[in-house]
């Protein structure tokens, strides 16, 4: 109960007045996965907002969105399925993918493999930040859950 009182409240309450979205599942360890927007605690990622935000930042110059759901598909299964041999080489490959990612082709206007934001560095206000606390995964070796601390990141991005 101190954690969440003197170090998980008042980092929620800061990353608010930033104007990230806030869910507050109040102190220990949340049973209900929608409440984080997942299905279960095995999804790494919030697919569903991570999918609206693709959406949202990979516009043309005239705000049409451009990106198709089967490129929207393969760039989530890039992030989750890593050839990777450690967690380490996975975070690395998904890093390299937030810098820079492409498709083969911009189906609206023709362009041939266009860059794809994963996270708008250029219009950070065209993200969505999304904080939760306490939010539990379960650990895809075994059923043993972690809890994960407070954290805050861009849902372009991971979960």
């Amino acid at each position: 109960m101190a954690e969440y009182a003197f170090v998980e409240k008042p980092f929620l309450d800061q990353l608010a007045s930033l104007e990230s979205q806030v869910i507050d599942q109040g102190p220990g360890v949340p049973t209900d996965s929608t409440k984080s927007f997942r299905t279960s605690f095995r999804q790494v990622i919030l697919e569903g907002i991570f999918r609206q935000s693709l959406h949202e930042i990979n516009r043309t110059e005239q705000g049409q969105p451009w990106l198709t759901d089967k490129q929207i598909e393969d760039l989530v299964d890039a992030i989750l399925n890593q050839p990777a041999k450690s967690l380490v080489e996975a975070n690395e490959v998904v890093l390299k993918l937030l810098y820079r990612t492409q498709v083969d082709a911009n189906e609206v206007t023709g362009e041939q493999y266009p860059n794809v934001k994963l996270i708008d560095f250029d219009h950070p206000e065209r993200n969505h930040f999304l904080a939760i606390n306490s939010s539990p995964s379960i650990s895809f070796a075994s059923t043993r859950r972690e809890r994960a601390r407070t954290s805050s990141f861009p849902t372009s991005c991971c979960s």
